[in-house]
Order: structure tokens, then sequence, then C-alpha cells
């Protein structure tokens, strides 16, 4: 399927060679996210105006950069953006992209990228695969979460999960999610790096790999065949909120 139309230029920026341009769906055309490639500066913004009849992503950066970004919808409902290969892509390239969205089940991401969200991610079960290098921060309001994280770099999870929340980590760096409040917490830990977790009425943790996962909240399983260590933390107040 080819690229999807450009709306059109919309401003430049203060760098002369920097431009916008937006592409536009329709209300329903995704409901799911994969980003490959980079790097990229994602930025998430679920839009609330249900009045509002179109999404769109606006990406930002220098002009002969955008032709080597493809945008396309496959599989029916899975926004597809990745950077084709070029040897003259550094990782010191300004790219932002600005997705706005109506509803995200699901964010796949494999490469060099960081992403933040502008406001909560709300639906009822969200996935999460990370692949990526670089630093992840996002905010939720779901009823189910599924982390699957294979990544470099630090990631912040932070908001509420009404029911159960599972993290399955095999990358590199920390997870931060000392400020996502759940009912009950399920970790499963092979990486390096340390966790940081909170639930209400139920913590599970399965460690075999290097690193700490601190915990608050109630403990009623635990398993540690590697090398690292699991702690009990009364409180994750005094924590710098980055």
């Amino acid at each position: 399927m080819p690229d999807l139309p450009i709306r059109s230029d919309l401003s430049l920026s203060s760098s002369i060679s920097t431009t916008h341009k937006i592409h536009s769906f329709t209300k329903n055309s995704f409901r799911k996210i994969n980003l490959s490639g980079g790097p990229f500066n994602v930025k998430l913004n679920q839009i609330i105006n249900s009045n509002d009849n179109s999404s769109y992503v606006d990406i930002e950066t220098d002009e002969t950069i955008h032709r080597l970004i493809l945008i396309d919808i496959i599989q029916n409902d899975i926004l597809f953006i990745r950077m084709i290969e070029n040897t003259n892509i550094i990782n010191k390239t300004n790219i932002t992209i600005n997705i706005n969205y109506y509803e995200l089940i699901e964010l796949n991401i494999d490469g060099i990228i960081n992403i933040q969200c502008l406001n909560k991610i709300q639906t009822d079960k969200f996935r999460l695969y990370n692949r990526a290098t670089g630093f992840i921060k996002l905010k939720l309001n779901v009823n189910i979460l599924d982390a699957y994280l294979h990544s470099i770099g630090r990631v912040k999870l932070c908001g509420q999960v009404n029911y159960q929340a599972t993290i399955q980590s095999l990358g590199v760096g920390d997870i931060q999610c000392q400020n996502l409040f759940t009912t009950k917490i399920n970790v499963i830990s092979s990486g390096i790096g340390n966790i940081y977790i909170t639930a209400t009425d139920e913590i599970n943790i399965t460690l075999s790999g290097i690193g700490t996962v601190y915990y608050a909240g109630p403990l009623k399983q635990k398993m540690k065949t590697g090398l690292g260590n699991i702690v009990q933390i009364q409180d994750f107040s005094s924590m710098e909120d980055e």
C-alpha cells in the first residue's frame, strides 16, 4: 500500500530547513501503533473531542528527511511508521513525530526512539512491546496492562491500572513504576537494571536477572534464581519524580 496522502507543509520552524508535514486519517483508521527505526522523538496525544472526525500524524524535521519516513496503515488497524535506512542519518538528527489518536490498545517500538505522552492513554486493555533504545515515559488510565520490555534505556510508567499489570523485563535499564497505581502487579524480570513497583492488593515477583526489584505493597509470591534482589520499600514518596 502506498504512503497515505500528505495534507500540506504547514509552517517553517526557526530553522529554515525544518518543516511540518501532516498525514491525516479517518477517525477509526488505527488502534495500534508500530514504530521502527529512527532516531525519533515521539509525542502521543489522545484526542478527547468526539466532534473531531480525523486523527493525524504531524512530523517535524529537515525537509530532506521527510522522504525517508514512511507512514502506512497495515492490517486495517495498525499505524506503521518507519525510517528508511540511510547512512547519512545520524543519531543527533532531530525528528519529532506527534501522533494524535482516538484509541490506542497496542504500542510496538523497535529502534532509536524516545516517547512521551501529552495526556493519558485511556483504554480497557493496553499492550506495550518495547525493543527500542531510548527513554519511554507513558501515562496510563487502563484496566489491564501487559508490558513486554526488551529494551535499552529507562522506562517510566505512571498513572493508573484499575485491575492488573504484568511487566516482563528482558532488557537493560531501570523500569520505574512507583507512580503506576494498580490493584495487582506481576513482574517477571530476567534483565539488567532495577524495577520499582507498587500495588494495593497483590504483588508477585519472579526474578532471574541482575538488578533489584523494589516493591511497596503486599507481596504474595516471590521466586528468585538470579543474582538480583527483592527489596521492600515502605514509601516511594522520597524518590524524585523526573
